[in-house]
């Protein structure tokens, strides 16, 4: 057997004449001749109605369906629906804030250039009691007129007292004047914050106390000054007093939420902690905004919550601002 192919006895296939049977039209039967389905080309293609109602139909009910559940859910509060209980995260409910008027032809702090003056009366700049608590009214100093207005012009004295013409009765419950020294009578060296307050002219200052439904104490203090500049030195040493009612303060952060921050803020918490969430039984922060700064204290032995300590915070600083 040889591998050799001798090419000259090969068939040429390459091109093959395929010789057609000749057929002719009586050979082929109806049955052999399949007929396509075509539309004559002058009439137009209808839809098929049947499908389109199954379509809308089936769009209907998706959409009944939908509105629905949204009904459902939104009308139940959440903390109802199963699952998606909302307990309370220490937060208070406060009723809509609204600004004190201000003096005619006075501008807003953030419509003046260095935001440096506030020219409305300063209790109308502390924050309102929240719902369901309890306002503590402190006590007045004899020194001080609880209806003075801090509108007014006013001088430096040596014990910090405001010069004011008087006003109406002071805006908003358990808010009262106070002379800068009662800040100062609060710390364990209030010779030294006495002495501070008056070489930075204080000018006035004004404080409001409630006790909120979860038993925590809340006292809110803002102290004025004759500028910007003054309120800030003493703001650097009032960032580390030490208060009589919450001793061993010790410097923390406070997490305002994402994107959230106060221009100039310092927050201070007692080492002490209560309850299962471990909360500091004292917290403090310390405001700046122009010639105004603002202390928020609160205190409960069984912790302070946090949520509550963040949002009073950010709304006395939004009122300052």
């Amino acid at each position: 057997m040889t591998d050799h192919v001798d090419h000259e006895d090969q068939t040429d296939v390459t091109h093959t004449d395929v010789t057609h049977a000749d057929v002719t039209p009586a050979d082929v039967t109806p049955a052999d001749v399949t007929q396509p389905d075509v539309l004559d080309a002058g009439e137009p293609r209808r839809p098929r109605s049947d499908g389109l109602l199954r379509w809308g139909a089936a769009a209907l009910v998706l959409l009944l369906t939908g509105a629905a559940a949204a009904v459902a859910v939104t009308l139940p509060e959440r903390a109802d629906l199963p699952g998606l209980g909302t307990p309370n995260d220490g937060r208070y409910s406060f009723a809509p804030l609204v600004l004190p008027p201000l003096p005619s032809g006075k501008p807003r702090p953030d419509s003046v250039a260095d935001r440096a003056h506030h020219f409305a009366d300063l209790r109308g700049l502390l924050l309102p009691a929240p719902k369901g608590a309890t306002s503590v009214v402190p006590a007045v100093s004899p020194a001080v007129s609880p209806t003075a207005t801090a509108t007014a012009t006013a001088t430096p004295t040596g014990s910090g007292t405001p010069t004011a013409t008087p006003s109406a009765t002071p805006p908003g419950t358990g808010t009262v004047w106070a002379r800068c020294t009662d800040y100062a009578a609060r710390d364990l060296h209030p010779a030294t914050y006495t002495r501070l307050l008056t070489e930075n002219a204080c000018r006035s200052a004004a404080r409001r106390s409630w006790t909120g439904p979860d038993g925590t104490r809340t006292e809110l203090w803002l102290l004025g000054f004759g500028s910007g500049p003054e309120a800030d030195t003493f703001y650097r040493e009032m960032v580390s007093d030490d208060p009589l009612e919450l001793p061993h303060l010790a410097s923390t952060d406070l997490d305002l939420g994402p994107g959230v921050h106060l221009p100039e803020a310092k927050f201070r918490a007692t080492e002490k902690t209560a309850g299962a969430k471990k909360n500091a039984v004292g917290r403090v922060a310390y405001l700046s905004q122009g010639d105004v700064l603002a202390a928020v204290v609160m205190t409960n032995p069984k912790g302070v919550p946090v949520q509550a300590f963040a949002q009073v915070t950010l709304l006395q600083g939004d009122l300052l601002r």
